[in-house]
């Protein structure tokens, strides 16, 4: 038989998948012929999950895949495939299940070792080529698994029995928490998740620490509605306040990094993501209505200036996300010495020399030092919370704002991080979502006009871009490094969200009829019982493995399947329609249940639950207020329990109805915020 056998990854359009196309492995791409050459050879499979801009991934490459006494035994033994979770969520969803049950851990790489009929019978995520006495290489584990799979079939396929059986049961005991009424109050999930917190640096838990977009967004939403204590009220903001001046966030570019390694904010795990960049805005962009001040306004208006320099295309829709790494070092792009920083501010200075003569207390105020914050005597820039009181005032702001455009200036001699130019559906709906937010809640006009146009611009990208139109209607296409892709329910219930928001700012019907329609779909093919799968039902006969539920819980992003409760919640009220509310009343008992198990990590199941049904609003008003500066001013008193509508009849006409009945009502712009802005005064809920 002759050998086929080679590298077949030059060909793909993925970043990632092409970063290891020079690679000795004989890798594979995910697909059928893969799957068929490891039956036919009886060989288990070696699957390697990451993504492009992650940094443990190149570190795994370097050591071992670029290794020709390594690749030489895996290509032996194995049936090595290659695949970009950013491509195939649902196979990274299924593998990390896995992972946690053989590792109690998860995280990139991910290396799956599975029988020809993918049934994983060992995961884990990083082993290096040397372990140096400490835990196992990465050849003693596939030496080990080799002659497993060749010597001690029974323990092999035990391990893929149990796994496989494991992960179609799911994870999540099936008892219920007891508890009164329809969920627990705010303040009571508050009071259990104090033992956790950290009170001296912010947040919960211990490091590595993940900005919990979600979590933080319901926390802003109650403190608006006055449904949590000062004290813990004051604790979400401090934990807020410590995240903005920590090295997590970008002070020279903008944006925010995946996380922080460190519990003080301070060391970040530098690459950027775009749905992060979502999650960020959405939560600053409520946050600016408890803490209007120019960190937070700062933050904003630098991330949207980021997102438009360096990851929207001139195709209108945003690239997925920007590497760790710059000339092979992690943060090298990022970091500066005392010396770099100081020739830096010094090169930009203006004629009355205005950072030289303050550049002891921008060191001071930045954190930067001769002994670094990081390796190599390397500084992450950060803001200095124990000088806050200086660096707010005025003046010292502004001094701040030119220290950082010095830096900018200085980083644009610097390599880069790579940008993965992949396009990803469901991470430019929410960002959509997250843009609608900051023009509807953010309150400085500057910001709201830059979001607008990134805003237009995109709908209108993305709209070209991801959604195709066929013999069974519209489909959306999930990457633009894929040709034919399978329906995602993340794909399918963002879209449906960023419908909703887009004609809540627009009015236009054509988006209110898009939405009604995507959450028909949704219910067709993607509830199952008191579960929602990752794939549609009609992708099933091209599954290669199980299409297991979508979790309730938060992981890289907010979860899809909670989102869809709160967005089904807002369409009921829209649409007057209970039978939508009956739809999904399973997975939302179950889903109750869940969530509750752990609030923390599922902030975004707390945001569709907290509320009952009945708590609910459709605001109906005259679709030509939206031209109205004051009716644009005044949205931002409503929470997303308050759906818009609009009318075109005579008049100005006002209505608030529940799913059941209006219950407030009036004529005119006038009456209508002589009606409601009392209540919103006094922090208590709108009706």
């Amino acid at each position: 038989m002759t050998d086929i056998s080679f590298n077949r990854l030059s060909d793909e359009k993925s970043s990632y998948l092409k970063q290891h196309k020079e690679n000795p492995v004989h890798w594979w791409a995910w697909g059928p012929d893969a799957i068929q050459r490891s039956k036919d050879e009886n060989k288990p499979i070696f699957l390697s999950i990451g993504y492009s801009s992650c940094h443990w991934c190149h570190v795994m490459a370097e050591e071992s895949f670029v290794d020709q006494e390594t690749a030489d035994f895996l290509n032996e033994n194995f049936v090595c495939i290659k695949v970009d979770r950013e491509e195939h969520p649902d196979i990274d969803a299924y593998y990390q299940q896995a992972a946690q049950l053989f590792t109690q851990s998860g995280g990139w790489p991910l290396s799956a070792f599975l029988l020809p009929d993918l049934r994983p019978y060992f995961v884990g995520t990083y082993f290096p080529k040397d372990s140096g006495g400490q835990g196992t290489s990465f050849m003693e584990l596939v030496t080990e698994l080799t002659r497993a799979y060749k010597d001690d079939q029974d323990s092999v396929l035990e391990n893929a029995n149990k796994a496989s059986e494991a992960i179609e049961k799911g994870f999540i005991p099936d008892d219920k928490v007891e508890f009164q009424g329809h969920f627990p109050p705010p303040n009571a999930v508050m009071d259990v998740l104090d033992q956790f917190k950290d009170a001296e640096n912010g947040g919960y838990g211990q490091a590595p620490k993940f900005p919990q977009f979600a979590f933080y967004e319901w926390a802003l939403e109650q403190m608006l509605e006055g449904m949590i204590s000062k004290e813990q009220g004051e604790h979400i903001i401090k934990s807020l306040e410590r995240m903005l001046m920590g090295g997590i966030v970008d002070h020279v570019r903008g944006g925010i990094h995946r996380y922080s390694t460190d519990e003080k904010w301070t060391v970040p795990h530098f690459e950027k993501m775009l749905y992060d960049q979502a999650g960020f805005l959405r939560v600053l962009s409520k946050l600016s209505l408890l803490y209007p001040s120019p960190l937070v306004f700062d933050s904003i208006y630098n991330t949207l200036e980021y997102l438009h320099t360096e990851l929207f295309c001139e195709e209108k829709y945003f690239f997925s996300a920007q590497d760790a790494d710059s000339e092979g070092v992690e943060g090298l792009y990022f970091t500066y010495t005392v010396e770099e920083f100081e020739d830096a501010l010094n090169k930009a200075d203006d004629e009355e020399e205005t950072l030289s003569k303050n550049m002891e207390n921008i060191k001071k105020w930045f954190g930067i030092t001769a002994d670094g914050n990081f390796e190599n005597k390397l500084n992450v820039i950060t803001l200095n919370h124990e000088f806050a009181s200086e660096f707010f005032a005025p003046e010292a702001w502004e001094i701040v704002r030119k220290a950082r455009r010095a830096i900018l200036e200085d980083r644009k001699l610097r390599v880069p991080p790579m940008t993965d130019n992949k396009g990803i559906a469901s991470w430019n709906f929410m960002m959509i979502s997250a843009l609608a937010d900051v023009m509807q809640y953010c309150q400085v006009t500057p910001i709201k006009s830059a979001a607008s146009q990134i805003f237009n611009a995109l709908v209108e990208g993305v709209y070209k871009k991801f959604l195709q139109t066929n013999e069974a209607g519209m489909n959306i296409l999930h990457t633009t490094t894929k040709d034919n892709s399978l329906p995602y329910l993340e794909d399918y219930v963002f879209f449906a969200e960023a419908q909703c928001r887009i004609y809540e700012l627009s009015s236009n019907p054509i988006f209110k009829q898009n939405f009604y329609d995507t959450l028909q779909f949704i219910k067709e093919e993607f509830l199952d019982g008191d579960k929602l799968l990752t794939r549609a039902k009609k992708a099933q006969d091209h599954e290669l493995y199980p299409n297991q539920a979508y979790t309730n819980f938060d992981q890289s992003f907010k979860s899809a399947a909670t989102t869809l409760i709160s967005v089904v919640r807002r369409a009921s009220v829209l649409f007057k329609d209970k039978d939508l509310i009956e739809d999904f009343k399973d997975v939302q008992e179950r889903m109750t249940h869940e969530v509750l198990k752990n609030p923390a990590g599922s902030g975004e199941g707390l945001r569709a639950l907290t509320y009952p049904v009945e708590a609910y609003k459709t605001i109906k008003c005259p679709k030509t207020w939206l031209d109205k500066e004051e009716f644009a001013s005044f949205i931002s008193y409503f929470l997303p329990r308050f759906v818009f509508d609009y009318h075109e009849d005579e008049g100005e006409k006002w209505e608030i109805c529940s799913i059941d009945q209006c219950e407030l009502n009036g004529e005119g712009f006038e009456n209508f915020s002589q009606t409601l802005r009392p209540d919103v005064n006094e922090g208590e809920a709108s009706e």
